[in-house]
């Protein structure tokens, strides 16, 4: 895909233009009715260039550079690129045509069959001086997304500067700004209770290697005696409650098989789940004797066959 640059040579191939800025204007094409947005403002060139109906209209919106550059070429050859351009605008995008939305400055794509297919929405301006963004969100299934167009004022006229996807790119401001709701909140407490229980759990197979893992949460609240001059409460008493409740979750402990030496600690499942879905928490929790965090987003309890958000087992607090 060939894009025009201030310092490149027109080419006559038929992507002179991204095809990205045609489907802007085919999309847009005889949809925008002529009085919606004032000549001289941004949006007012972009329907412009949508409505152009003479190849003259498309190149006065063309960075200078280049309007200067077609203007300068023999004219055999400028008629030549001059057809190409509005051949290349009056193509249809993947044979969809639009028509008008009842939504303000959206357009419903449309197949040959007249069913829609998406739609393409013109979003707020934002200007700033000489030079203009224009957001264009397309929803189209695999080719939805935000397409920005940038304009800049030169010679009086609003020309087209650069056009493509938005990317998404992580700057911290997101994290920076995001307000942490109530369930988040106990999603955390749910975790960091994990690992407390976790950490009591592994220290807890180091005092009792014969047995390994405590039959019930309740042992781990008890004073250990590793040595003959101190006592180790691993939890407090709070972990003792049956049910265990935190913050929203209530959480269970079920010893799978005991130990049965130093080299056998037993394996155990340690569960956290939402009192009340959707309100108190929207994830669920399996924490397995083999260190590995499973959770599940469905209304139900995590199970070894879940990974975690990102595809992966995750961890706890340790």
């Amino acid at each position: 895909m060939l894009k025009l640059k201030p310092n490149s040579k027109p080419n006559l191939k038929p992507n002179l233009i991204s095809n990205r800025l045609l489907v802007v204007a085919s999309l847009l094409s005889f949809s925008m009715p002529v009085y919606s947005f004032q000549a001289n403002t941004p949006q007012g060139a972009l329907e412009e260039i949508a409505t152009a109906d003479k190849p003259e209209i498309l190149v006065r919106h063309l960075p200078e550079p280049i309007q200067k550059k077609i203007d300068a070429l023999p004219r055999p050859k400028k008629l030549e690129v001059l057809a190409q351009l509005m051949q290349m605008k009056a193509e249809q995008f993947d044979n969809c045509t639009v028509r008008p939305s009842n939504a303000a400055n959206t357009w419903d794509i449309v197949d040959q069959d007249g069913s829609r297919k998406g739609s393409v929405t013109l979003e707020n301006a934002f200007i700033s001086g000489l030079d203009a963004l224009l957001p264009l969100h397309f929803d189209s299934g695999e080719n939805s997304g935000t397409t920005i167009v940038i304009l800049h004022l030169e010679d009086s006229e609003w020309r087209v500067q650069s056009f493509g996807r938005w990317l998404k790119s992580d700057t911290g401001l997101t994290k920076l700004l995001h307000e942490t709701t109530e369930i988040e909140k106990n999603e955390e407490a749910a975790q960091n209770a994990l690992g407390a229980i976790n950490r009591a759990l592994f220290n807890y197979v180091q005092f009792h290697p014969k047995t390994g893992y405590p039959s019930r949460l309740k042992q781990l609240t008890l004073a250990q005696r590793p040595g003959y001059f101190r006592r180790v409460q691993l939890l407090d008493e709070s972990y003792s409650a049956e049910p265990l409740i935190i913050s929203g979750y209530e959480f269970s402990y079920l010893l799978i098989m005991r130990g049965n030496g130093p080299d056998e600690n037993g394996t155990f499942e340690l569960r956290a789940s939402p009192t009340e879905f959707g309100k108190t928490g929207a994830k669920s929790f399996l924490l397995a004797s083999q260190g590995l965090l499973r959770s599940t987003r469905e209304n139900r309890p995590a199970t070894e066959d879940d990974s975690g958000d990102d595809g992966e087992p995750g961890s706890v607090p340790y």
